[in-house]
């Protein structure tokens, strides 16, 4: 309401002010749409693929288990090289020798030979995929193999052929002789640690194939 004087006469008017109506929308959902939305955009891979969590073949199931194998297998060596025979380097030579062999004992058991030796697995998907050349791409195909033949040649083959008939000689010598001893710090201390090393390398790297295997065979 307002008061206004024309030519000395006051007039009243009402004046109608505009008014501003504000529509708030909710812009925050803590629905199951809004968390949907952010799941699916938060699986999609660098090439723009939508891709499921879960593994999506007994094949994917197959290498990834073997991967998980070969890291484990690689994890056991370096211990080994890293830790445990330079620890019993620092005892006496006989007494070096009888934990050494104790462990060569108790170690061989059907736990420690899945462990050790199940990454070979990979070999199933890698023939499946090989024969199956128009499903899979070429790098799933070729990381599976070469992961398989890095496994079996650097650490099945070396553990075959130089380590253990290194630990079947250290389980026949005389730990207070001096050929057991001599045998013990310059062939197992030295041969045997050295190929040790290798075959962890060759598991690190053979875990890694299989994981580059395992990628490409998702985005196929």
């Amino acid at each position: 309401f307002t008061q206004t004087f024309l030519h000395g006469k006051r007039h009243n008017q009402y004046i109608q002010k505009p008014t501003f109506k504000m529509a708030i929308a909710p812009t925050l959902d803590y629905g199951a749409t809004n968390f949907n939305s952010v799941a699916q955009e938060g699986v999609r891979t660098l090439s723009g693929k939508d891709t499921p969590w879960l593994l999506e073949s007994h094949l994917e199931t197959i290498m990834f288990t073997s991967v998980i194998l070969e890291a484990m297998a690689g994890g056991i060596i370096f211990i080994f090289s890293n830790t445990i025979m330079r620890t019993f380097a620092k005892f006496d030579a006989d007494i070096g020798i009888k934990m050494m062999n104790e462990l060569n004992i108790l170690i061989v058991n059907p736990l420690f030979a899945f462990v050790f030796f199940g990454g070979l697995i990979s070999a199933y998907p890698a023939k499946v995929m090989m024969m199956k050349a128009d499903q899979f791409s070429k790098p799933a195909r070729y990381y599976a193999l070469a992961s398989t033949l890095v496994f079996f040649f650097g650490e099945f083959l070396v553990t075959l052929t130089q380590n253990i008939p290194r630990n079947n000689a250290l389980l026949a010598v005389d730990p207070y002789s001096e050929e057991g001893i001599k045998y013990w710090e310059t062939d197992y201390l030295g041969g045997w640690v050295a190929w040790n090393t290798a075959r962890c390398v060759f598991s690190v790297i053979a875990a890694i194939l299989g994981g580059l295997s395992l990628v490409a065979m998702r985005d196929t």
